[in-house]
């Protein structure tokens, strides 16, 4: 789509050449027999296409809440959750095309040529420690990353992403995505892998 192609510049892609014509000095290739190709390829490797198998992917486009990723000639749409435990609010600011970006494999089938990647499971997760790092009921400095659903995002320093609605003094007008601000860690939700607290003020 022309949305897509609009944010490519700067990507790295793989064509086959399909035709030559000398006489106007241009040539046509095929970015889409490359791909077929290179999904032939990872196919039947199964050091490559097997579930936990750590692989490169290459950034085509980056949108503010989808980044679409080629790997072995899979395109892949991801979101900011399958990219990084932190928040982002604009991927924009984090991402590029022509980036190559490490990857791990969560699922394959082959029948549908489907392949499900995370880019974020290259690394540890920042949940795992936290509730010795930062216990219910101490004060730590975050910065508001998103708000989504009623809820907002705010990123504690070690990358650790704490869910947080306002204190009763406090309305959402009162705080901008990127504001540095207090916020009380009140509980630890395991099954969901997320910590929840309470914005208290401005830094």
């Amino acid at each position: 789509p022309d949305f897509v192609l609009q944010n490519m510049v700067g990507a790295s892609i793989d064509f086959i050449i399909i035709k030559v014509d000398r006489e106007s000095g241009f040539a046509i290739g095929s970015r889409r027999l490359a791909a077929r190709s290179q999904r032939y390829f990872f196919a039947h490797r199964e050091s490559l296409c097997r579930e936990g198998a750590r692989l490169k992917c290459r950034v085509l486009s980056v949108g503010p809440r989808r980044c679409l990723v080629e790997c072995y000639g899979h395109d892949v749409n991801m979101t900011q959750r399958e990219l990084r435990y932190t928040a982002i609010p604009d991927l924009r600011d984090e991402y590029r095309p022509g980036q190559e970006l490490d990857c791990v494999v969560k699922s394959y089938d082959p029948e549908k040529e489907a392949l499900h990647i995370s880019v974020k499971e290259t690394e540890s997760n920042p949940f795992e420690g936290a509730e010795f790092r930062h216990p219910a009921g101490i004060r730590r400095q975050a910065v508001i990353a998103g708000k989504y659903g009623g809820g907002v995002f705010c990123n504690l320093p070690d990358g650790t992403v704490c869910m947080c609605n306002y204190s009763y003094q406090h309305e959402d007008s009162d705080f901008m995505v990127g504001d540095t601000v207090i916020v009380l860690v009140q509980r630890f939700a395991e099954e969901k892998r997320q910590i929840y607290g309470k914005i208290m003020s401005k830094w």
